[in-house]
């Protein structure tokens, strides 16, 4: 009887057209990005305050804002990082918080706490971190051109480049900010009694916006316009400041003033030369390659107008790592599709492989095209989990199309035969479709930033499973019944295909027969075998995890980039950090040949560094490992005196930090203690510790200044009065801004002292007019010079150090982090918290996260195996394929010495679970249907349905395997190319996860083979 389905073929294949045709669209039409859209719930608040010292904006900023956002609701950690620049605050919440609510509540907070802030602090800025918002491109502008030259060429291809449809912002980093000085002489001052208040007003009055309304009268309505604002600088210098009788004293008459750029902080260079550099961010949801691919058009078309020394360089293009895993994607696809479709040809016959390999594609499409409608783009997890989803994407086909191709053999027509495989095969390859379904969902519930960052696995393989088994079950059945044929045709193969299917071993082949035979034995000592092999299995998982070679959180994968930090334990002006960069610069010229971009920017970071390069590598397949080159360069910048360099690859994946950081809260003066003690545990020669740094502040000079204030309130002095004074001295006062024609921001107006005059001798000498006559500043304020910590940090209201590192070569992070809690005794941490966060911390959590997520997926299995079988019994023989699975996994780790990587081969264990139960429901059906027929004869009906279904077994095992061979291999064939490569980046990442699932499904195969049939005689002996 034909099924509804094959009936209305032509509906059929008109929506398998629809799907393919409105796939392949979507496919293309798809966004590409680099990372994951990640919404993690972390605010930054930073609140300026420039001049301030640690201790008082510890006092004045951080405690006040501490004791207001701490009680928000869902708040995991509070950081704070106190600097003389103002406070920088960083609030972590739990992940199930919403970001725009959060943003909200910290919004409010604030706007309650911002009257208790000192007056003089800037307002808090508020920002969101997103992760999908960080540069994929940086346009470098190199060039020996004057400094303004350079600035309003950047400005301007800015604007262009922000005009550009798909792009969000663009960032400039290495230019600096423009300034008017207004440059006067104390002596000045003093000869004609000017406070700095004063310029103040007058500017202040004299760059205003004056609605003077309108005028109407019988002739006509007239709008009246009072130019009132500053245009240049020409407008500044003619600003009255007083006048007497007939004479005006003017601006330009007491002092020098220039357009020109705030002092130097740092310098920045690629490839040795001036540069600047354009930092572009996309439109969430925009395609990654089109935006970078635009931006380039616009810049080859502005070459033209640009100065014909000025060279432009693109770094960090992330449009290159999505197209390299694009390729591998659909290399990938096609290397497994033909791998699969010659092994199924060798079994099954040239027509039902074109039928079972047409699942790929059409299970794909199905997937994407619901991953658009969700507004999932394609990043580089969701491609990477395609490529982990072509193994099982065909065992629903191959099931369907096996046992159709069975029922040909034995002389059924192709649509009898197809309409019979759907209805005989419907409720196993329903359960085994749902229990692969089942491992994935409990994956959606991970939290925290791995959670999030790894939730597109489940999503992407859930929604292609689901369009595997809507084509089995739909659109193979019913191609099948129209282009169906035997795959096998001799008489010969006839004849043992139908003993297959009878059950007479004699004329079933050699590779059955020997199967058999084992089988046999197996039977005759169900209980025997099933004792060893649970005994072996599980010896060797406690061997594993007690004399394996550890556990990490993350696998390694080989970077383009290799950043490197420059620290000094000392206060340095801009051109002193700028001497030492250079000289490490000449340092590492040595691996220049293998260097595509080198970026250098000196400057004030946080955790005493002064200077940081990044240097993009050249292609991988032109150069030696990254780990390599870092060694060597690692080498060639030691032994620089007082600097410490840190050489590190940049990392990717959800945690981006030093895999080792320790944090010790307690009371200020056992911190230090403490982190000297730690410091010296890890300093050990060969501890396998490397890149060691701490968040503790170096010391630096401050100059105390301490005023007289009763002289200062006798002689008529105001202590706003004497700080305008210092500013002079120092960065200058800020007495107003105007905005020139053509230009988008305002700029600072600054009155400062001659550059001869700023140092602490002017001080001395400078006098303040007040109505009692000129008084000497060194009669009120007295200074001492004093060390003080420039910085310090607090994590949830206590002080905190931060100690972090990197594990050399052959080292584990678990291993490490053991070694430094054996090392520390009570007596050395007394009064300290200690905590160790990083990979330590992360791979704990998705430990604990992927235990529980094992157990509930085998809840789930569980649930939906009871539907099917009714039966406990036959529950528990299905389940016993997970424990195989696990343990096989284990006992092949351990016989390879293979390290297990908590994320990737605990997925791949969960995934393998889903997978490997196949095999059992298939036995288990297939014994169903034949003890219905020989209900007598239970060793016959346990190796008739062995037998009957060793075939679909091996095929959809052979062909998830080989769906990740490319991954297992890290082989990448370009069909488009022609080239072959290996080890490629982007294969390094699912290594782990694809060897973790062939080598349990293959070792567990073999064993189900077996060990079912054995607990199938054990059961019925029982019963007897």
């Amino acid at each position: 009887m034909k099924s509804l389905i094959i009936e209305r073929n032509r509906t059929v294949i008109l929506l398998l057209i629809v799907i393919f045709t409105f796939g392949s669209y979507t496919y293309i039409k798809m966004p590409r990005e680099s990372n994951p859209d990640i919404q993690i719930p972390i605010i930054s608040v930073f609140v300026g305050f420039p001049g301030i010292s640690v201790e008082d904006s510890e006092k004045l900023l951080v405690l006040p804002i501490e004791n207001e956002l701490r009680s928000i609701e869902g708040v995991k950690e509070l950081r704070a990082f106190v600097t003389n620049d103002g406070a920088h605050m960083i609030l972590e919440f739990r992940t199930e918080y919403d970001n725009k609510e959060v943003l909200d509540n910290v919004r409010s907070k604030l706007l309650n706490i911002k009257s208790k802030l000192p007056i003089e602090a800037e307002s808090p800025i508020i920002n969101k971190i997103n992760l999908s918002l960080f540069p994929i491109l940086n346009v470098g502008l190199i060039g020996n051109l004057p400094e303004r030259t350079l600035t309003e060429i950047a400005r301007k291809l800015k604007k262009e480049i922000e005009s550009l449809p798909n792009v969000l912002k663009v960032e400039v980093a290495g230019m600096r900010k423009e300034t008017v000085e207004v440059i006067i002489e104390p002596t000045v001052l003093t000869k004609y009694n000017i406070q700095s208040n004063e310029i103040f007003q007058a500017i202040s009055n004299n760059n205003r916006l004056v609605g003077a309304g309108s005028l109407e009268n019988d002739t006509g309505k007239y709008s009246i316009k009072i130019s009132g604002l500053l245009k240049d600088i020409e407008d500044i210098m003619n600003i009255p400041i007083r006048s007497q009788s007939d004479a005006v004293l003017r601006i330009k008459d007491i002092a020098k003033v220039y357009l020109g750029f705030e002092d130097h902080q740092g310098f920045a260079r690629i490839n040795g030369l001036p540069s600047i550099v354009l930092e572009i961010s996309k439109r969430n949801g925009k395609n990654i390659i089109d935006t970078v691919n635009q931006v380039k058009y616009l810049m080859d078309k502005a070459k033209d107008q640009l100065p014909e020394n000025l060279k432009v360089v693109y770094l960090n293009d992330q449009s290159k790592n999505v197209r390299d895993v694009l390729d591998d994607l659909e290399n990938g696809i096609i290397f497994a599709v033909l791998l699969i479709l010659t092994i199924i040809m060798l079994f099954m016959g040239t027509r039902a492989a074109i039928l079972v390999a047409l699942s790929i594609p059409g299970s794909f499409l199905i997937g994407i095209m619901a991953l658009y409608l969700m507004g999932i783009t394609l990043n580089i997890v969701v491609l990477f989990s395609l490529i982990m989803a072509v193994g099982m994407l065909v065992d629903d086909a191959i099931v369907i199309s096996e046992y159709a191709d069975r029922k040909m053999i034995c002389g059924m027509d192709k649509v009898e035969a197809f309409c019979t495989s759907v209805h005989d095969m419907f409720y196993p390859v329903l359960s085994s479709t749902l229990t692969k379904l089942a491992v994935f969902f409990p994956l959606l519930l991970w939290p925290d930033t791995v959670g999030k960052f790894m939730q597109y696995i489940p999503i992407t393989i859930i929604l292609t499973l689901t369009g595997s088994l809507i084509m089995a079950l739909v659109f193979i059945p019913t191609l099948g019944a129209i282009f169906g044929k035997p795959s096998i045709t001799s008489k010969k193969e006839i004849i043992r295909m139908s003993a297959i299917e009878s059950g007479e071993i004699k004329n079933t082949g050699l590779i059955i027969r020997t199967y058999v035979r084992m089988l046999e034995k197996v039977l005759d000592h169900p209980k025997k075998f099933v004792c060893v092999v649970v005994f072996v299995l599980f010896l060797s998982s406690i061997l594993y995890f007690t004399f394996g070679p550890g556990l990490k959180f993350f696998p390694n994968v080989d970077s383009d980039n290799i950043l490197i930090s420059v620290k000094v334990k000392e206060s340095l002006s801009a051109k002193e950090r700028d001497l030492i960069l250079k000289k490490v610069e000449e340092r590492i010229l040595g691996v220049e040949k293998e260097i595509y971009v080198f970026y250098a920017r000196s400057g004030k970071f946080s955790d005493n560094v002064i200077a940081k390069i990044q240097l993009e590598l050249v292609d991988w397949r032109c150069r030696r490992k990254a780990t390599q080159i870092l060694n060597d360069i690692r080498s060639s910048v030691q032994n620089i005196k007082g600097v410490i360099i840190d050489v590190q690859e940049q990392k990717s994946g959800p945690s981006a930090d030093k895999p080792i950081q320790i944090n010790l809260s307690g009371s200020a003066s056992n911190l230090n203690s403490v982190a000297e003690k730690i410091l010296k545990i890890m300093d050990q020669p060969s501890s396998g510790f490397i890149n060691i740094q701490d968040s503790r502040s170096a010391p630096e000079i401050e100059w105390n200044m301490s005023i007289d204030k009763s002289k200062a309130t006798s002689s008529g002095v105001s202590v706003a009065t004497i700080g305008d004074f210092i500013k002079m001295v120092t960065n200058g006062v800020l007495i107003g801004k105007y905005r020139p024609n053509n230009a988008d921001e305002e700029i600072d107006i600054v009155l400062r002292f001659p550059r001869k005059n700023r140092n602490m001798k002017t001080i001395d000498n400078l006098f303040i007019n007040t109505a009692n006559g000129p008084y000497s500043m060194s009669s009120i304020v007295k200074y001492v010079p004093e060390k003080k910590a420039n910085k310090l940090s607090r994590i949830d209201g206590s002080r905190t150090v931060t100690i972090s590192a990197d594990v050399d070569t052959g080292y584990l992070v678990d291993e490490r982090v053991k070694f430094i809690q054996n090392s520390i005794t009570q007596d050395c941490s007394k009064g300290v918290k200690i905590d160790f966060k990083g990979d330590k911390e992360d791979q704990q959590k998705s430990g604990a996260f992927l235990l529980k997520a094992f157990i509930l997926a085998i809840t789930l299995m569980i649930l939906v195996l009871v539907a099917q079988f009714n039966n406990i019994y036959y529950t528990f023989i299905v389940m016993t394929a997970v424990f195989l699975s696990t343990t096989c996994v284990f006992f092949i780790f351990f016989l390879i010495q293979k390290v297990f990587v908590v994320v990737m081969c605990g997925v791949g264990i969960i995934a393998l679970a889903g997978i490997i139960v196949n095999n059992n429901i298939l036995l288990l059906d297939a014994f169903h249907q034949q003890i219905k027929v020989r209900k007598n004869n239970i060793k016959q009906c346990i190796i008739n349905a062995s037998i009957s279904r060793i075939r679909p077994i091996l095929l959809t095992v052979a062909t998830t395997v080989l769906g990740l061979i490319p991954m297992i291999t890290r082989l990448n064939i370009s069909f488009f190319t022609l080239q072959i490569t290996y080890d490629a980046p982007s294969s390094q990442w699912w290594v782990d996860i694809s060897a973790t699932i062939a080598s349990g499904i293959l070792a567990a195969t073999v064993l189900t083979l077996l060990f079912t049939p054995a607990l199938l005689v054990i059961q019925r002996h029982e019963k007897t």
